[in-house]
């Protein structure tokens, strides 16, 4: 299991490190365009969508301990320079604390962009934690975004 340091000046030495003009440009315009020819709902039906899509196309292994869930995790997020993600379980619930996600290239898009990107690591999140054996009616939302500029997601049996 990794020891993530939440300290601001290594999370923004990561970000100026992972941020990549074309890619966050181009990733941007998609995000915006899909706000714009949808509402609200359907925009991010469709990106938890293209998550869980992704997540298929990049499955992790099969883990045993939450450890192992967390180190497949973080060697996708890894290849695609998008942060790490620290997970904690309980008997009620898993937590995902995502920190170093990719920033909007432009500081006026980035509520419609954490937005975006929190809603397509919701289809991921949930996608790989059902390959793990996790039960298709557990939902898997945001469940607030940190002052820290972190993305928390609760994975929680809502019945």
């Amino acid at each position: 299991m990794q020891d993530i340091n939440n300290a601001s000046y290594e999370l923004d030495y990561y970000r100026r490190q992972q941020f990549k003009p074309g890619w966050q440009n181009l990733t941007d315009v998609i995000f915006t365009g899909i706000f714009a020819s949808a509402d609200d709902v359907d925009g991010r039906d469709f990106l938890r969508l293209m998550g869980s899509h992704l997540a298929e196309k990049t499955p992790l292994p099969d883990a045993q301990t939450v450890g192992e869930l967390e180190d497949g995790i973080n060697a996708v997020l890894g290849h695609f320079d998008w942060g790490m993600v620290q997970v904690e379980a309980s008997e009620q619930e898993i937590v995902l604390t995502h920190y170093a996600y990719p920033q909007a290239p432009e500081a006026d898009n980035e509520p419609m962009w954490n937005l975006s990107f929190a809603t397509m690591l919701e289809g991921a999140y949930a996608t790989w934690l059902q390959a793990q054996g996790g039960a298709p009616h557990v939902s898997l939302r945001q469940s607030h975004q940190s002052e820290e500029r972190t993305l928390v997601f609760s994975y929680r049996n809502g019945q």
